[in-house]
């Protein structure tokens, strides 16, 4: 009997003698395996991005430089490892990952990075590699005086279409919130998010430079521009005091630069040259219309363009297309890619001397008719050099660049259809008007004393958004800074600095602060040094104007603080603009959203 019985146990079917632990401990094994697998494909695929992003920059790098042969290496390299990244996270395991509470956000953005940048790899670099030698920074610079148009021409094609992929790719990369992201991946996502972004905004610029530069440097005829040099010295809102000029033309991509002069070719008129607008009328001074000195009280550049074109027609019996406007600052930026230029008599500007030079030695050391003179003689200098191709490309363009970033370099078109490409990139210098959901915050500078004094300004503005209040309204505090670093004697400089004590007394500066709230909005609170400031109802594009005057002795420290609020329904990040000043100036400054 026990045999028998020993014998019906020994044939139990198989499924009988599975146990729950047995169950539970193969579901275990499976899973650890399934991790173990999971783990080694997105430890992969990281380090394939990580790759990935590197071979970008150097791809970068070697279309800029027009290294042909070396692109289409390094392309071959980066599509490997774009590849690699995309097998790795591809497939059924890893879209119910994707799924998943928790870590789900952490498997889909490496997917969508993986996925983005391989087709980027495919669709994007492609026609851009294929003309490399073409698509360098060369082919938009000058070289013995001309730009090749027609070189300008044929790589256009290609430049849209790996505009229109990275831009697909720039904004689906944009969804990822890489902060939230578990840290090992912050890393490799956030790098090749941060370089498809640049890669979008660098093939954006040139796109819009291949359509634009034909036509405005003369392919269809002459082209005249009013150069204007302003001076920071003497401040304005969008930077200094155009007190120095020059004409300069194109034609079939050829520049030439001929008549120059300063203010004093450009009598101030004794009617507008065009007619103020009523919020013109009462946030500015008539000059705004009259003299070219005051052409850029108004911190929005396109109307300092219409302004002075319309007094260049009148005074110079000049019909301009166009005004471009850039700072010494700007000039220096310039120099770092042209290397020194001589303005005779030894005298050599370069970089790191320009702006002292310019803008102080020049009025320290020389009597007012000599003054002018540096003036035109540097912005010649440098403009010969820039048109003869002097020195390296890629850092004279790098030079533009930064200058546009900190508004130290403007450009307006008369001509409708080019402005409106021009207004949407950092060229414009257009004060925002409604912008939606983006509130802009404003604090631009004046000079009230006819002085040079703002050489000696040291300016800093921060910008916090406080609360979120209803409606996705947000509450705006700034602090700005103003310190006079002028020497103790100040009242003993030369009076071509200090002005002659009419409006201020020597050796200090009078400074009007105009302060723009965003689109809709208010000041709720102005202080000048902790005391409550009268807050006035100006308006300007519909944005609130305020303004406060102040003297500022050397050696001393002011600030202005204000509270705001925004418009309805701005829940985006603020941007704080700003009068581009003689030291490095950040401009256009993002401020994260208390709405957000």
């Amino acid at each position: 009997m026990r045999s028998a019985s020993y014998a019906r146990r020994r044939r139990r079917p198989w499924y009988r003698k599975i146990s729950r632990d047995r169950v539970l401990l193969g579901l275990l094994g499976v899973l650890v395996l399934l991790l173990v697998v999971f783990g080694f494909q997105a430890w992969r695929a990281t380090q394939s991005l990580r790759l990935a992003a590197n071979q970008a920059e150097l791809l970068q790098n070697q279309v800029v430089a027009g290294d042909d042969a070396g692109a289409r290496s390094t392309l071959l390299g980066l599509r490997e490892s774009t590849e690699r990244a995309r097998a790795m996270t591809d497939g059924m395991l890893w879209d119910v990952g994707a799924s998943m509470p928790l870590l789900g956000r952490n498997i889909a953005a490496v997917q969508t990075v993986a996925r983005v940048a391989d087709q980027v790899t495919t669709e994007a670099l492609p026609p851009v590699v294929k003309l490399a030698k073409q698509i360098n920074l060369k082919t938009f610079s000058p070289q013995r005086g001309t730009v090749d148009l027609a070189a300008v021409r044929r790589i256009a094609p290609s430049l849209a279409a790996a505009e229109e992929a990275l831009s697909t790719a720039d904004h689906t990369l944009a969804t990822i919130d890489v902060g939230s992201l578990l840290v090992p991946l912050r890393g490799p996502v956030g790098d090749v998010q941060a370089k498809i972004d640049g890669a979008a905004d660098a093939t954006a610029a040139s796109e819009l430079a291949s359509r634009l530069l034909p036509p405005m440097l003369g392919e269809r005829g002459t082209r005249r521009y009013l150069l204007l040099i302003q001076n920071n010295a003497e401040v304005r809102s969008t930077g200094g005091i155009p007190g120095s000029f020059a004409i300069v033309t194109a034609r079939n991509g050829r520049l030439s630069m001929g008549r120059q002069g300063g203010y004093a070719d450009l009598p101030q008129l004794s009617s507008p040259a065009v007619p103020m607008t009523d919020d013109e009328a009462t946030t500015f001074p008539t000059t705004l219309v009259k003299d070219i000195r005051d052409v850029n009280v108004t911190p929005d550049f396109p109307r300092t363009g219409q302004i002075a074109t319309a007094l260049a027609k009148k005074g110079l019996d000049t019909e301009v297309d166009g005004v471009i406007s850039v700072d010494p600052v700007a000039m220096s930026y310039l120099l770092g890619g042209t290397g020194p230029v001589s303005l005779g008599q030894g005298v050599v500007l370069d970089q790191a001397t320009a702006v002292d030079a310019m803008l102080s030695k020049t009025y320290l050391l020389l009597e007012p008719a000599q003054q002018d003179e540096v003036f035109k003689i540097a912005a010649r200098a440098i403009f010969d050099a820039v048109k003869a191709g002097k020195g390296d490309a890629r850092l004279v363009v790098s030079g533009l660049v930064q200058a546009a970033a900190e508004n130290r370099l403007m450009v307006w078109s008369a001509k409708d259809a080019e402005q409106r490409e021009i207004a949407t990139t950092g060229l414009s210098g257009a004060l925002a008007g409604d912008d939606g959901r983006t509130p802009h915050v404003g604090v631009y500078l004046g000079d009230a004393a006819s002085t040079k004094m703002e050489y000696y300004l040291d300016q800093t503005t921060t910008a916090t958004s406080q609360r979120c209040l209803t409606g996705d309204v947000q509450e705006i505090v700034t602090s700005t800074t103003l310190r006079s670093n002028a020497p103790d004697n100040a009242a003993k400089l030369p009076t071509s600095v200090t002005g002659d004590g009419r409006y201020t007394p020597r050796g200090t500066m009078r400074l009007l602060v105009r302060l723009i709230a965003p689109y809709g909005g208010g000041f709720t609170e102005v202080k000048l040094d902790g005391k409550p400031q009268t807050v006035y109802a100006d308006s300007l594009k519909g944005r609130n104007v305020t303004k406060v005057l102040l003297t500022v002795e050397p050696g001393r420290t002011h600030t202005i603080t204000t509270s705001m609020i925004s418009g309805q329904g701005q829940d985006r990040p603020a941007i704080l603009s700003t009068t581009p000043g003689v030291q490095l100036t950040r401009n256009d400054v993002p401020v994260p959203s208390a709405c957000s």
